[in-house]
């Protein structure tokens, strides 16, 4: 089949852990690009069409992402032509109705329009970069908040995590160090974590960074560890099975 498309997402394959009984099984991991913000889009805009200033333009996007929330927190829903804005409540109510603050809690569910998912069908080319991760067994198996003893994936900003796992402990190339243990929120921005009590094989102990925005985060660790004093000639990435959700 031959391919017109305007843009390419390159994607590489991670050994998945979940069907450890099927060989040659792997999910795809997106190479990561631009967390692109209204200033980036205005600038866009701005080289399109000249008669427009770029703060001009950033400030009308700012306004209009007002005016959006506003419109959501109001309960309404909101249909333009890349999503579909659709307010919701999280959890079950008992018979009484009242609302319970931990279980049911507003939240709204985009979905994307038939316009982007055509354009993304039409304009999107899938490309393979060749790059495939073998985790060579090595896996997280279970998260602990220390503070809570959830193993949801709920965390304590500044408490205790614990990791299990096999092959975890995260290293430099040379065997030194924490190597790289990083939490990335939805637009991909990422935190590393500089505390970590214990860095043993099968289990990590580290202190949850401070001053992050409420939300779910992926968990990644980036280390050249495999077995004894063996190292990895190329980093291993190995990411949390479940979101850690920071409230």
């Amino acid at each position: 089949m031959k391919y017109y498309g305007k843009f390419k997402w390159y994607y590489g394959l991670r050994e998945n852990i979940i069907t450890k009984d099927v060989e040659e099984d792997y999910v795809e991991f997106l190479r990561k690009l631009l967390s692109l913000t209204p200033k980036d889009l205005a600038l866009r805009i701005a080289e399109e069409r000249t008669e427009y200033r770029a703060d001009t333009i950033e400030n009308i996007i700012n306004i209009y992402e007002d005016m959006l929330m506003k419109a959501l927190c109001e309960g309404n829903t909101y249909v333009s032509r890349v999503a579909q804005y659709q307010p919701s409540i999280t959890g079950i109510f008992s018979g009484t109705g009242l609302a319970d603050p931990v279980k049911n809690k507003c939240q709204i569910n985009i979905t994307a329009s038939s316009d982007l998912k055509k354009k993304l069908q039409d304009e999107v080319i899938l490309e393979f970069s060749g790059r495939k991760l073998d985790l060579g067994g090595a896996n997280i198996a279970e998260v602990l908040d220390m503070t809570t003893g959830k193993t949801d994936g709920t965390v304590t900003p500044g408490g205790m995590v614990q990791l299990k796992g096999n092959k975890i402990k995260c290293v430099n190339a040379d065997g030194s160090g924490i190597g790289k243990l990083t939490l990335y929120n939805e637009s991909e921005s990422g935190e590393d974590v500089t505390v970590i009590g214990v860095n043993d094989p099968s289990k990590i102990i580290f202190i949850f960074p401070t001053g992050l925005l409420a939300g779910e985060y992926r968990l990644e660790i980036e280390t050249y560890f495999t077995t004894g004093t063996t190292l990895l000639k190329e980093p291993r990435t190995l990411v949390c099975p479940i979101k850690l959700k920071v409230s």
